[in-house]
């Protein structure tokens, strides 16, 4: 058995500042890579808006487009201007109809979120009784 005695130990001190060294570099790398990743992500999200912006302008264009194609439909019945106010009052009360909708949930939403806010002050007030 020939025994080769290996190189002397490292001082513990230099090991350990071997170690933080390489720690302080796997942090900065990891760093980097949540950064490139962050802004890929970033672009991402910015194309993927930029794309639905687009989208609601056409459809924007194409609400004006199916309004003109009802107009025209109705006109085979009625006169041109007759066609247009029956297709106005049709969309005025289909507006309407919306806006009542979204209304009533923003007050049933209101409503809800009131009655929890309520709630989080009666419990918060619980917790700091006053002396009386």
């Amino acid at each position: 058995m020939d025994q080769h005695p290996g190189p002397p130990p490292e001082p513990t001190g230099e090991v350990l500042r071997r170690i933080a060294a390489d720690v302080a570099a796997l942090l900065r790398l990891y760093g980097r890579a949540l950064q490139d990743h962050t802004r890929g992500l970033a672009r991402d999200v910015a194309a993927a808006a930029a794309l639905i912006g687009a989208a609601l302008v056409l459809g924007i264009f194409a609400l004006g487009l199916i309004v003109a194609t009802l107009v025209l439909v109705v006109a085979v019945w009625l006169p041109a201007w007759a066609a247009a106010l029956v297709v106005l009052g049709a969309t005025t009360v289909l507006m309407a109809a919306l806006v009542f909708i979204g209304i009533r949930r923003v007050r049933r939403r209101r409503a809800a979120w009131a009655a929890r806010v309520a709630e989080e002050v009666r419990w918060l007030r619980s917790l700091f009784p006053t002396e009386s």
